[in-house]
């Protein structure tokens, strides 16, 4: 049960396989009936028509033109100066010279290879159906059956003998002497050509060449605006500078101020610093002289006096403890000493 299941998938998968690559050979089917050896002739002919235009045809199609002139116009013009493609040689012709596609709102799109002398071109052309060619067709075809009646011969005896003269009519068969004989004589056609591309043929290695240019053109120009933006934003915190006087005003008052208050603090710091060395100095002095007295007193102490008692004496190391912590600091005058030493109290040595 297996193996069929097995083979019943490979099958299965085989047949698809072969449907898709028939689809895939199979052409597009158009939007309309057309005539393809028709439509590339008449494609052809309005190729010659617009290739190479003189300068006063230009300024018409350009701008009283229809669509089909100025994109037709346009595009060749565009080729020669852009694309450089030099001098028109001539059709390409073979397999791939022309191609037949769907174009848009039910349009048939006839493209045609062009050689010119530095590439290819390649020029395609829209065509709308003209459903009331059928209809003209018809009524001419009578008016000529009841001409032939006349004359009493058949109506392509007629036509033989009466437009076989005539080499731009096709006498290969009635349907393509009419329309022929509807396109040269009323300039009537089965499809009605609207607008025209027409674009030079770039290897793969130009397209990559040209592509990487302009991606490198693109990033820097973006770069560029990029950096001009910053440095205009940049530049947007002097505009109150120079649109507003009073700004500028406070701000050179403000800096006087800061440089007053600088200089005078400056000042403060060199006096205070001056009036701590001088009171340094007269601690040394008082502080030398309560040494002296201190021991010229202790040379001779009274045995009941009490020290403890003794405000003078008291005083004077009190004096003497504040002068050489006083001497000993150099800095400002609220700085302590530079051994750190903190006086707490003072207690009678045993």
């Amino acid at each position: 049960m297996k193996k069929k299941l097995s083979k019943m998938l490979i099958l299965s998968v085989m047949f698809t396989f072969i449907l898709s690559l028939t689809a895939c050979g199979e052409e597009e089917e158009l939007n309309y009936e057309v005539n393809k050896e028709t439509m590339q002739n008449y494609t052809r002919e309005l190729i010659m028509k617009y290739y190479n235009t003189s300068e006063m045809e230009q300024d018409f199609y350009l701008t009283d033109g229809d669509e089909l002139d100025k994109t037709a116009v346009a595009g060749f013009l565009a080729s020669e100066t852009t694309d450089h493609v030099g001098e028109f040689v001539g059709f390409e012709v073979g397999e791939g010279s022309v191609e037949f596609s769907n174009g848009t709102d039910g349009k048939v799109v006839c493209s045609q290879i062009c050689n010119y002398q530095n590439r290819n071109v390649k020029v395609s052309i829209s065509y709308k159906q003209n459903k009331a060619f059928e209809i003209d067709k018809e009524k001419t075809y009578n008016k000529l059956v009841e001409q032939a009646a006349q004359y009493g011969v058949d109506v392509t005896d007629y036509v033989t003998q009466m437009y076989s003269s005539y080499p731009e009519l096709d006498m290969s068969s009635m349907d393509k002497f009419l329309d022929s004989y509807l396109a040269e004589g009323y300039g009537e056609r089965p499809y009605e050509a609207i607008d025209c591309e027409v674009s030079a043929i770039y290897s793969k290695k130009e397209l990559i060449g040209q592509a990487g240019k302009n991606t490198a053109i693109g990033m820097g120009v973006v770069f560029s605006v990029l950096i001009f933006i910053s440095f205009i934003i940049s530049l947007l915190k002097y505009l109150p500078l120079l649109f507003d006087a009073e700004i500028r005003r406070s701000r050179a008052a403000k800096k006087a101020a800061e440089a007053e208050a600088k200089k005078k603090t400056e000042e403060l710091i060199i006096g205070s610093r001056t009036d701590a060395v001088k009171k340094a100095s007269d601690s040394d002095n008082a502080a030398a002289a309560a040494t002296d007295k201190v021991e010229n007193k202790s040379a001779a102490p009274s045995a009941d006096k009490d020290l403890m008692n003794d405000k003078e004496l008291v005083a004077v190391i009190t004096a003497a403890v504040y002068a050489a912590s006083a001497g000993a600091a150099r800095g400002p005058a609220y700085t302590a000493s530079n051994d750190k030493l903190v006086v707490r109290s003072i207690r009678r040595a045993r």
